[in-house]
C-alpha cells in the first residue's frame, strides 16, 4: 500500500505535467499578442536567462576564463550557457577531534543550462544540467562532529560516506516549463543544495563557508536528500516572491538514476523567498516545511521489541517532519544598488556587509537534528 501511494502521487505529477505542456500554445499566442500591443511581460521573448557579464580583465570578470573572444556571450545569447567549477582545499584539525590531521582534497562541477526560449525552440522552457567530480580526502572524519566540516567534500552523497574519489556522476537534470509570467512546472532529477538560498551564508561550500550549519539547514537532512528525482509547481505572484513545492524521492540518488528509488518514501517540500528593500539596502527571507511519509524512520526514543525468529527490532514510524526559516540583510553597500539578487550563482552581487540567520525545527521522535540554528555577520566583496 504504501508503494502504491508514493507510485500514484508520481503518477499524478506526470500526467499534471503533460496536461499543463498540451497548453502551451496558449502561452505563445499570449506572448504574441501581448507584442503585437506594445505591452511588457515578465518571460520576455529573447529568453529566461539574462545573459552573463564575462568582460573584464582577469581581476575584475566575473568568470577566469573571460569570454574567449566574445564566443561565449555569443552562446549565451543562443541560450547555451557552460561553465566547469574547479575547487580545492586543505585542511586541518590542529587540536582535539578523532584525529589532528591535513588532508586535501577537490571538486569539479560542471554546469549546462539551456535557454529554450532563447533558442527559438519552445516559448517558456529552460533545461538544467549538472555532473560532479570530487578527488582527494576531506577531514569530515577526523574532527568528530556531528556536521561535516568541510561540505564540499561530502557532496555528492557515497557509499561510503566521503568517498574518497568519485570520477564523474549526474546529480541534477530537469526540465522547466513556463505556462504564464506567473506560474511554470518542473520535473526530473534535482539537486537541492541551493534550496534555502542565502546572500551571506551559502554557496555551496566552495564560495563562501565551508561548515554545513553555514549552508544549509540541518532540520531537513533526514528528509530532503542532496540529489533526487521529483516533479513540482513554481508560482511567481510578482518580482520579489518566488513560491516552489516539489515533491521529490526521500532517498539519495547521487549515484543512481534515481528511478528505482520511486515508491520506496517521498518527501513534499515548499518554501516562498522573498526579496525586499530596507530603505535601499537590500534583504531576503525564506520559509517552508518538509514532509515526509510512507517511509520507513527510526524513533530515537523508541524502545526495543524482541520478535520471535526475527530477533530485537527498534520501534519506527513512517513519517516526519521539519520546518525551517533563514533571512539575510544587507547593513552597508559600497553603491547604490537596484534589482534583485542572484542568490545561486555564487558570485558576489554587491560589495558590502550584512547578518545573516537560520533556524529550523523537525520532529524529535526521528530526527537527530530536531533544533538548529545559526547566525553571523558576514560580508560580499570588500576585497
Amino acid at each position: 500500500m504504501m508503494g502504491f501511494r508514493a507510485r500514484s502521487v508520481w503518477l499524478g505529477g506526470v500526467i499534471l505535467l503533460v496536461v499543463m505542456l498540451i497548453s502551451l500554445p496558449g502561452l505563445a499566442e499570449t506572448e504574441t499578442e501581448a507584442a503585437a500591443e506594445g505591452e511588457v511581460v515578465s518571460i520576455e521573448s529573447a529568453g529566461l536567462l539574462p545573459i552573463p557579464d564575462y568582460s573584464g580583465d582577469i581581476w575584475t570578470r566575473s568568470h577566469l576564463t573571460g569570454d574567449w573572444g566574445e564566443v561565449r556571450s555569443h552562446l549565451a545569447s543562443k541560450g547555451v550557457q557552460a561553465e566547469i567549477r574547479w575547487n580545492q582545499t586543505v585542511q586541518s584539525v590542529v587540536d582535539g577531534g578523532r584525529n589532528e590531521d591535513t588532508d586535501y582534497g577537490g571538486s569539479l562541477n560542471y554546469d549546462l543550462t539551456l535557454d529554450l526560449m532563447r533558442m527559438g525552440v519552445l516559448p517558456g522552457a529552460l533545461i538544467r544540467f549538472r555532473a560532479e567530480s570530487r578527488y582527494g580526502d576531506s577531514i569530515n572524519s577526523a574532527t568528530g562532529s556531528i556536521l561535516p566540516a568541510n561540505l564540499d567534500g561530502l557532496f555528492p552523497l557515497t557509499s561510503p560516506i566521503d568517498d574518497d574519489f568519485l570520477p564523474i556522476t549526474v546529480t541534477s537534470l530537469n526540465y522547466t516549463q513556463f505556462l504564464s509570467e506567473h506560474i511554470g512546472v518542473t520535473v526530473g532529477k534535482f539537486d537541492t543544495l541551493d534550496g534555502d538560498p542565502n546572500e551571506f551564508a551559502g554557496g555551496r561550500g566552495v564560495s563562501q563557508f565551508l561548515n554545513s550549519n553555514f549552508i544549509f539547514n540541518p532540520s531537513l537532512a533526514l528528509i530532503v536528500p542532496y540529489s533526487t528525482l521529483g516533479f513540482g509547481i513554481i508560482i511567481l505572484p510578482n518580482h520579489h516572491l518566488t513560491v516552489t513545492s516539489l515533491m521529490i524521492n526521500t532517498s539519495d540518488a547521487s549515484e543512481s538514476t534515481g528511478f528505482g528509488d520511486i515508491g520506496d518514501g517521498a518527501t513534499w517540500s515548499t518554501e516562498a523567498q522573498l526579496q525586499y528593500r530596507l530603505g535601499n539596502l537590500p534583504g531576503g527571507a525564506n520559509l517552508g516545511f518538509a514532509y515526509a511519509f510512507d517511509n520507513d524512520f527510526t524513533q530515537l526514543n523508541g524502545r526495543f521489541t524482541f520478535v520471535p525468529g526475527e530477533g530485537i527490532s527498534i520501534s519506527s514510524q513512517d513519517d516526519t517532519w521539519a520546518v525551517y526559516g533563514s533571512l539575510w540583510q544587507y547593513l552597508f553597500t559600497e553603491s547604490d544598488t537596484e534589482g534583485l539578487i542572484n542568490l545561486g550563482n555564487g558570485e558576489p552581487d554587491h560589495q558590502g556587509i550584512g547578518i545573516f540567520a537560520r533556524i529550523g525545527i523537525a520532529d524529535n521522535d526521528t530526527n537527530p537534528a530536531g533544533f538548529s540554528t545559526s547566525f553571523g555577520l558576514g560580508g560580499r566583496g570588500i576585497i
